[in-house]
């Protein structure tokens, strides 16, 4: 993950640093500075992947304040994992409820959620650019977290009956780490949502910014980063133990992040 993100930012950038407002008649801003900008809004749909393996959708709302700087907020929902989860799939079938099993990760104790509501800054650092050039710049962000943190549950199977699912709680840990044989699985993704606790945090982005077109009417970008989140209360990911080697938990979770932005300027 680290080198597919370390290789897409060096791919953007050797497009070549630029930027370009599109005005009637296809003149660029620089020739028409008495015009001004003609846009002052813009909002975006973003998708991202950070490390380990997360995922995270969202909406941006930006206001341009001169042709280089873009004041703006952002609504983001996605989830968090371990760097040490490792997916494991029996891949077998139950004859009583004649089910065929899930993957699951070995040792994990909770799932965990973000909602991230985040305030900042997007700045172009290149000056002027060729038609449908790309505009480099950078972007910072920061504000509230709210963690939302489930329960993670296994399927157990048992003799001449149906699987029945099952939370570590500190005291069954043969059944999630020893005795690997009986776990039939993961459970299904709505067992434990009665549990799910709420944990407030704050988090922080900064990232190198490249816009496709940055001033034309179509917003499309890429930014590529860094973020910071931390959290109050409990967060334990995995189960910490001699057979989860390597495994620490840790309220600060650190990301490396490509976000991909398509919206309108208006």
């Amino acid at each position: 993950m680290y080198r597919i993100i370390l290789t897409c930012c060096f791919i953007v950038s050797a497009l070549g640093l630029a930027a370009q407002q599109q005005l009637p008649g296809d003149r660029n801003i620089y020739d028409a500075s008495p015009l001004g900008l003609i846009y002052d809004h813009e909002l975006t749909f973003n998708v991202a992947i950070a490390t380990p393996r997360n995922f995270m959708v969202g909406v941006r709302s930006g206001k341009l304040i001169s042709f280089d700087r873009t004041r703006f907020w952002t609504l983001t929902f996605g989830d968090i994992r371990h760097s040490r989860e490792r997916r494991e799939n029996p891949d077998r079938v139950n004859v009583v409820s004649n089910r065929v099993s899930r993957a699951y990760v070995f040792g994990k104790q909770n799932q965990l959620y973000a909602l991230r509501l985040g305030f900042g800054m997007k700045r172009f650092l290149s000056e002027k650019a060729p038609e449908r050039g790309v505009a480099v710049g950078y972007s910072y962000e920061f504000g509230p977290s709210l963690g939302l943190i489930k329960p993670y549950y296994l399927e157990i199977e048992r003799a001449d009956a149906a699987p029945v699912d099952v939370r570590y709680n500190g005291e069954n840990a043969d059944v999630f780490l020893n005795n690997q044989v009986n776990v039939f699985g993961a459970s299904a993704w709505t067992v434990g949502l009665e549990e799910v606790g709420v944990r407030p945090g704050v988090h922080a982005k900064f990232a190198t910014h490249f816009g496709f077109g940055a001033f034309d009417e179509t917003a499309k970008s890429l930014e590529a980063g860094i973020m910071a989140e931390y959290f109050l209360g409990n967060t334990d990911l995995m189960i910490e133990s001699d057979l989860t080697p390597g495994v620490s938990n840790s309220p600060l979770f650190l990301n490396l992040f490509i976000n991909v932005q398509i919206g309108k300027r208006w």
